[in-house]
């Protein structure tokens, strides 16, 4: 009877160490696949922190858009001010510069008028003149008088 029991528990063994077997293999695996999830789990941490690190650099960089914008904001304002302000200023040039316009123009028309004056009192005293010139000098030869021809030096020459 002893061999029977003895073949049952050498099948038992033989079963317990094909379990044994199968069992190392499958924590193999659930270790495997443990440090695997480890691995995964330390990339994501790092993913994590990285993405926390990136969060934080674009918090920064919000606030300081959010200071730029403000700057540009007072820029814009002061710029539209200026601008105001130089368009009043061009409106009073225009103005200034079409009164000027004006004045320079009335000028002109009191340049040609006293202009003529001049010509009519010069023509009018040159008459006078040869008025008198005619009265006093009747009995004058006038015919040694030439127009293209000027004293000088107490000379009568030619003009050229």
């Amino acid at each position: 009877m002893e061999r029977p029991k003895v073949a049952s528990a050498t099948i038992a063994l033989v079963e317990a160490v094909r379990l044994n077997h199968q069992l190392s293999s499958k924590v193999r695996n659930v270790l495997a696949k443990l440090l695997c999830t480890r691995l995964d789990g330390d990339e994501l941490f790092k993913h994590y922190k990285d993405l926390q690190e990136e969060k934080k650099n674009l918090a920064n960089r919000v606030e300081d858009v959010a200071a730029e914008k403000d700057e540009l904001a007072k820029k814009v304002a002061d710029l539209k001010t200026w601008l105001k302000k130089s368009e009043s200023m061009l409106e009073e040039f225009e103005l200034r510069a079409a009164r000027e316009r004006e004045a320079s123009n009335e000028l002109k028309e009191e340049l040609l008028i006293f202009n003529k004056e001049v010509m009519e009192q010069h023509e009018k005293g040159f008459k006078k003149v040869i008025r008198q010139d005619g009265f006093f000098t009747k009995d004058l030869d006038l015919s040694l008088f030439d127009l293209f021809k000027d004293v000088k030096d107490s000379v009568l020459l030619d003009e050229e």
